[in-house]
């Protein structure tokens, strides 16, 4: 990592931007403690084998508050494999076993130096970056190995309803982690600028994006995004219930040294409605396809989407999943529960529809740093891949707040 150029680069930057006022106080000195353990139970129908994934993770972290808006954070994270490795790490040397891309791994997960008040901050160096709903880019947070970037970030509020995101990122260390045998797989070297506008309106908050990935390692990875979303939510029957919906289209087009052409919708509608208790939503996402090249999510999540069991890389004809489920909350130990289905079809073309999944979770928080879960994912092919389970047990233990 280019770490003295952004460190020089945030200085003088936060020598122009840190003042006086008397707005409370943004950052706090506290340690990060997080240890998870995932014991992760995999089928797929064409493999004998099943398989037995079972992976502990910690982080330690510290954030130096050296003024209530200045502040510096570094990160590790260690992943190691337990009890042997009865399963495809995706480093090559597992392959009669189904996949769980959590490869072991020692790695500096941020590292960074920033500024923040309520009207302007900025951030230099390894960082996680989450922009909206993850989609397009994330830290990835349910692999063992986060996603982090290196760059600056920073915001600007531009009035008391709008604010203004402006990031330069020139690397992305990804999920496989940075002891992964394929280094142009462990970091990719970029030249990204993101802009990102966010609109308070009576009803929701209108946000406009654009995003221009130069990918220096990978250039069919190389990618302009630019689209509008939608999202809100109001009381209904006298604040009984409550409707949400999320409305968001996109377009991606090759950037730069990209050697493919292509131009590519994108378009996500959701819609929720119930009680805190037992609540439903439907919703529709697409990501389109031309037939030699889909729309690109190389820098996003997938875990959240396209269904648990992780069939999916776009496929060349995109990739329809209309979607329905329910969840709600449960009195004990602040259970929440959720079931999820999808249907999944190409976007283009004239081929069969790929499958469907229906997923199932359950999640309890035993106490403010202790949570259990449980996840279930079961993928039944039609035209793509073969059927698959995947059911996962995770306990997990914070202590502090991890700076993201």
């Amino acid at each position: 990592m280019t770490g003295l150029k952004y460190v020089l680069l945030a200085s003088l930057l936060l020598s122009q931007a840190v003042h006086a006022d008397d707005s409370p106080n943004t950052y706090v000195s506290t340690p990060y403690i997080g240890l998870r353990y995932r014991d992760s139970t995999l089928h797929q129908d064409n493999l004998s084998d099943t398989g037995h994934a079972h992976t502990l993770r910690l982080q330690l972290g510290y954030l130096w508050a050296l003024t209530p808006h200045l502040a510096a954070y570094a990160e590790g994270t260690k992943v190691w494999s337990l009890f042997g490795r009865q399963y495809n790490d995706t480093t090559g040397r597992r392959t009669p076993y189904p996949a769980e891309p959590d490869p072991r791994s020692s790695e500096l997960s941020s590292a960074w130096i920033g500024y923040a008040d309520d009207v302007f901050g900025i951030r230099a160096g390894r960082q996680y970056l989450n922009l909206d709903d993850k989609r397009f880019f994330s830290a990835n947070a349910w692999r063992q190995n986060p996603q982090s970037f290196d760059g600056v970030t920073g915001y600007l509020k531009l009035g008391n309803t709008t604010t203004l995101g402006v990031d330069w990122i020139d690397q992305v260390n990804r999920t496989v982690g940075a002891d992964f045998p394929d280094i142009h797989q462990r970091r990719w070297k970029l030249d990204g600028k993101l802009l990102h506008l966010d609109q308070a309106l009576p009803l929701g908050t209108l946000t406009a994006y654009g995003y221009f990935i130069k990918n220096l390692t990978l250039a069919s990875n190389s990618v302009r995004t630019e689209g509008a979303r939608w999202t809100g939510n109001v009381p209904l029957q006298d604040g009984a219930t409550r409707l949400s919906w999320t409305l968001e289209a996109a377009h991606q087009n090759n950037y730069d040294n990209n050697p493919n052409r292509f131009s590519l919708p994108y378009h996500l509608f959701e819609l929720g409605y119930g009680l805190p208790a037992l609540s439903a939503r439907l919703g529709e996402e697409s990501l389109g396809g031309n037939g030699h090249t889909a729309f690109n999510i190389a820098y996003g999540s997938g875990h959240s989407f396209d269904g648990w069991v992780g069939v999916f890389s776009i496929p060349p004809h995109g990739l329809l999943d209309r979607y329905g489920g329910v969840y709600g909350d449960l009195p004990w130990h602040k259970l929440t529960w959720q079931v999820t289905y999808h249907d999944f079809q190409p976007v283009t073309g004239s081929g069969s529809r790929y499958g469907d999944e229906i997923d199932a979770g359950l999640r309890a928080n035993i106490n403010a740093r202790l949570s259990l879960e449980l996840q279930y994912g079961d993928y039944r092919a039609g035209s793509f891949s073969v059927n698959q389970r995947k059911l996962w047990l995770l306990a997990e233990y914070r202590y502090g707040k991890q700076a993201i």
